[in-house]
């Protein structure tokens, strides 16, 4: 891949809460780099500039930010269908809340990261903040939900892991033949010796599980959820290898869907009846 500038392009996402006075503040960025194959959007944790455009009388807060929230959740799970300007179009176009996305407009692209948050620093005035597991977990849940697998999935599960001694809490699980710890995990750190390290931690528990049938639960099996760094190619293969040497299954963010198609096809219902 080129480390020179690549095409790109920026919308602002901004809080419009009567469309027919096409009145907006800025609350966030949205950066898109077909090359790279990124896409990743940004939103403000406060809500200053709403206030300054608006006022602070007659808002619904909990709800704007979770509209904020939601939006950054709902494109890094649309990240693997959006190859084109045209997709991120059609994306935009099928907007219809109180958040709205401006056209697409182009601009060179070196760091995707930086980029972004030298935009969102330029256009907002706040810096990106990283976004923590919680909302990988968040991603994961409304994926669930929105293919009605809530019947064969199982929430916050805790599980003994033996070779550590100690109680762990899973947030998700299903079975199918073994019952499937499912386990969103961050391998965003610049340095990728760092996503051995964090793999290695995961595949001894993995293996100890795998080998240590739950007294309740039965035969294990540990389901990690990855989020990797856009630019990085090379750490999913060497963490899968990891992995597999160790009983561990590895869904990359961009493979979801596979995972949601596997409950839906092979899960069994919680209650145990028949789907």
């Amino acid at each position: 891949m080129s480390t020179g500038a690549s095409k790109g392009y920026y919308s602002l996402i901004q809080y419009c809460p009567d469309l027919g006075r096409l009145e907006a503040a800025n609350v966030g960025v949205l950066l898109f780099s077909p090359e790279r194959r990124f896409l990743k959007a940004v939103t403000t944790r406060s809500n200053f500039r709403i206030i300054r455009f608006f006022g602070s009388e007659g808002h619904d807060w909990a709800r704007i930010n979770a509209f904020k929230k939601g939006l950054e959740d709902r494109i890094e799970l649309e990240s693997s269908q959006i190859k084109s300007l045209e997709d991120l179009q059609r994306f935009i176009d099928l907007r219809a809340n109180i958040l709205q996305i401006t056209p697409p407009r182009p601009m060179k692209v070196i760091d995707p990261e930086k980029d972004l948050g030298a935009l969102v620093k330029e256009l907002i005035g706040e810096t990106v903040h990283r976004t923590s597991s919680k909302t990988l977990r968040r991603l994961l849940a409304d994926r669930f939900s929105s293919a009605g697998l809530e019947p064969k999935v199982r929430k916050d599960i805790k599980v003994s892991v033996p070779v550590l001694q100690k109680e762990v809490e899973i947030p998700f699980g299903f079975l199918n033949g073994r019952f499937n710890l499912i386990n969103p995990v961050r391998f965003e750190a610049r340095n990728p010796e760092q996503s051995l390290i964090t793999a290695c931690k995961y595949a001894v528990e993995g293996k100890s599980l795998y080998e240590n049938p739950d007294p309740e639960l039965g035969a294990l099996q540990l389901v990690i959820v990855g989020k990797f760094r856009s630019k990085d190619h090379e750490s999913p293969d060497r963490v899968n290898r990891v992995f597999q040497e160790y009983r561990v299954k590895l869904f990359r963010t961009s493979e979801v869907p596979q995972l949601v198609e596997e409950i839906r096809t092979t899960g069994k219902n919680i209650d145990g009846t028949r789907s």
